[in-house]
């Protein structure tokens, strides 16, 4: 199955949404440049579609080889569960609990997923239903998901006092 076309298709959803979060981000000075954490927010929010639109981009670089997916796949789980982690811990610390959570354990989860079935795709039985590059692509779907609702609730946050104006 060539996934060509639907990476395409994630890659620029993805910088799309980054554009637009760009776009929030300036409108909106108290989402992201009027304090140290909403800076440190906005560009983990950023990740969550810098990362997957990355990713996305790379598996097209070059499809018949392997080991380009596979080692951009692998080092962007890795970047992707630490950015993810510590944007949950950013919205848990806003009262954004829920969300948080849902971003610190699940998107850091599917992020890690993504780094080991990269970095080990013989772990995956042979006769398994999807190949390696299919889960990813259901695992990038998520990610998407978990990313534009984490953008939504960093946006729509009134300012905390732990983030007073400059």
């Amino acid at each position: 199955m060539d996934l060509t076309g639907f990476y395409a298709v994630v890659s620029g959803i993805n910088f799309t949404l980054l554009g637009l979060w760009w776009v929030a981000v300036k409108e909106r000075p108290d989402v992201g440049v009027g304090t140290a954490a909403g800076r440190r927010r906005a560009y983990l929010v950023a990740l969550q579609f810098l990362i997957p639109g990355t990713m996305a981009l790379l598996a097209q670089a070059a499809p018949q080889e392997p080991l380009i997916w596979r080692a951009s796949f692998t080092i962007a789980g890795l970047a992707g569960a630490l950015g993810s982690a510590l944007l949950g811990a950013a919205l848990a610390r806003t009262g954004q609990r829920l969300i948080g959570g849902l971003v610190q354990w699940l998107s850091t989860a599917f992020y890690l997923v993504v780094a080991v079935v990269a970095a080990f795709p013989g772990t995956l039985s042979p006769s398994a239903a999807l190949r390696p590059l299919q889960i990813e692509s259901i695992l990038l779907c998520l990610l998407v998901f978990l990313g534009v609702h984490a953008a939504w609730v960093v946006a729509m946050a009134p300012q905390t006092s732990q983030d007073p104006p400059r």
